[in-house]
């Protein structure tokens, strides 16, 4: 039985869709009411962050062939490398305060992540 491939799509990624969509909808509404546009920002980003927007968007971007995965790649490695820098400064707050094991804790604690991801990324070469 021949199923449209539009179907398909829309069996597979409807929630992502639907929550683009959404997000879309309160950027709009936001603009067409005349709001400031760091409220609009900030709203679209919580709503976004709420419905999985983005892990969707980024799923979608993901199907685009050759230059998907590229994209994806240069938006992943800057978004590391922040989470890292953060890590630093606050890691430098608190022992200034004198939290100097609780520092160490959670450097570990990244440290794991990361060589986590790594691993997971080459298995997934791998396999």
């Amino acid at each position: 039985m021949y199923v449209p491939r539009i179907a398909v799509f829309w069996a597979q990624y409807r929630r992502p869709v639907i929550a683009l969509v959404v997000t879309g909808l309160v950027v709009l509404i936001g603009f067409v009411l005349g709001l400031k546009g760091s409220l609009v920002a900030a709203l679209a980003a919580l709503v976004g962050l709420l419905t999985s927007a983005f892990t969707g968007l980024a799923a979608l971007l993901g199907l685009i062939p050759w230059i998907g995965p590229l994209i994806l790649k240069a938006l992943a490695i800057p978004a590391i490398w922040l989470m890292n820098a953060a890590g630093y400064f606050t890691a430098l707050l608190l022992m200034k305060q004198g939290h100097t094991k609780s520092v160490v804790d959670s450097r570990v604690i990244t440290y794991v992540l990361l060589i986590g991801v790594v691993i997971g990324y080459i298995i997934g070469k791998i396999i």
